[in-house]
């Protein structure tokens, strides 16, 4: 009887490792999904790296630039809420005139290149400088809505550091 015990010991320990061995490999595959899905984006999106480049003068699509920084706005308070997620997707919807899917693609890709620099108010500073550049002065007023609204998403007024990018915002088109 023992001995029966110890076989099924065994077959239950083999079993648990196989589960825990497929387990890794699903979590690794996902993973890889999602770089590559990063990785899509990024050519969909024209963004291209060079030696010795900013991240933020690797974007040719102003879109993707304002998203990032509407990413960053998003984060300032210590991440990114399912308000502020769901804020920054509507406004890449209805501004940029973007279907679902593709809104979605763009905020996993501004995502991204947010986290590419470890100095935040930099890469705003950069973004917005690279925004004007692509899209002209124009696409100031929208971007103004759009980072207030992102901005009260959570608590319905605006943050200081929200406040800050504002007034960034303001002075370049005034």
């Amino acid at each position: 009887m023992h001995i029966l015990f110890a076989a099924l010991g065994i077959l239950a320990a083999a079993a648990f490792w196989i589960y825990r061995a497929r387990r890794v490999a699903d979590n690794t595959r996902v993973v890889l999904d999602a770089a590559q899905d990063v990785k899509a984006a990024a050519r969909r999106f024209g963004f291209s790296t060079r030696a010795n480049q900013h991240p933020a003068d690797g974007v040719d699509d102003p879109r993707v630039s304002g998203a990032a920084l509407l990413v960053l706005v998003a984060e300032t308070d210590g991440g990114i809420s399912k308000a502020e997620k769901d804020a920054i997707l509507d406004q890449l919807q209805s501004v940029f005139s973007m279907p679902a899917n593709e809104a979605e693609e763009l905020f996993l890709f501004a995502k991204w290149l947010a986290g590419r620099s470890t100095n935040p108010d930099d890469m705003i500073r950069r973004l917005i400088k690279r925004t004007v550049a692509l899209g002209g002065r124009d696409t100031l007023p929208d971007m103004i809505r759009m980072v207030r609204a992102v901005g009260m998403a959570d608590t319905g007024t605006v943050t200081d550091d929200t406040a800050q990018v504002i007034e960034k915002l303001k002075q370049l088109s005034g």
